[in-house]
């Protein structure tokens, strides 16, 4: 009950989609492996400053891919995530558009008795993505980024908004980069205790540059319903740490 309570926000949110709850982790390259839509628009700057009114902490030069161009936008990331500005997640985002004629229904379940899905890409433990227009996605990752519960603890640490680094899937133009973090949540909405979050934010190319195509996110006690190692094995696993 708790658990279901800690994910009311996104369970609710994607209700209509026909989403059975569970614990959520991420796929191994999620959306990377298809080709870029067609027409589809990039709400991401290219070359991003920062979130407004802060200074970075993280900086480029700790990033351990060796591509400038992707540790720009992954460092840009990481602080709006340990500042809790989801408003500058948000931006780095890519609204994707989908022929469901050229998808796996099992995969995009929201393509039974759909032509095409249009939107922000969250990805399930049961390897299915779902697409959120973009005002409830933009609710979903609010909770993600900003409902950090100061008062939670556990044998990880404290609640505070960790990087713990990068996993790079696939090669060539299949490359995916997942931005890995660890955090405390809890909805505001519940009288109940905080608990650990695990994620991950999946960078893939779009229109020439590199922009956070799907989300994938769930309890820590989820992830280790399906995986031995969580912290080691999360997305393509060999995470290397920022700095």
């Amino acid at each position: 009950m708790r658990q279901l309570l800690l994910l009311g926000l996104v369970i609710a949110s994607l209700a209509a989609c026909g989403y059975d709850p569970g614990p959520i982790r991420p796929g191994v390259t999620g959306v990377s492996g298809l080709t870029a839509p067609t027409g589809a628009s990039a709400s991401g700057p290219t070359a991003p400053a920062g979130p407004t009114g802060t200074t970075s902490a993280l900086t480029v030069e700790g990033c351990a891919v060796e591509d400038p161009a992707f540790c720009e936008q992954a460092a840009f990331l990481a602080n709006a995530l340990v500042l809790g500005d989801a408003d500058a997640v948000f931006r780095l985002f890519h609204r994707e558009r989908f022929d469901c004629r050229d998808l796996d229904e099992e995969l995009f379940p929201q393509c039974t008795g759909e032509d095409r899905l249009k939107g922000y890409v969250i990805g399930t433990y049961q390897d299915e993505l779902f697409v959120q227009g973009p005002g409830g996605f933009r609710n979903t990752l609010g909770f993600f980024v900003e409902s950090v519960d100061p008062a939670y603890e556990d044998e990880l640490g404290g609640s505070d908004m960790r990087i713990l680094g990068v996993s790079t899937c696939g090669s060539g133009g299949d490359t995916s980069h997942h931005v890995v973090y660890l955090v405390g949540l809890n909805d505001p909405e519940s009288t109940l205790p905080g608990d650990r979050f695990l994620g991950t934010y999946e960078f893939v190319e779009r229109d020439g540059a590199w922009a956070i195509g799907t989300t994938y996110v769930g309890l820590f006690t989820d992830w280790q319903l399906v995986l031995d190692d969580p912290l080691a094995e999360i997305a393509c696993g060999d995470i290397r740490p920022w700095g």
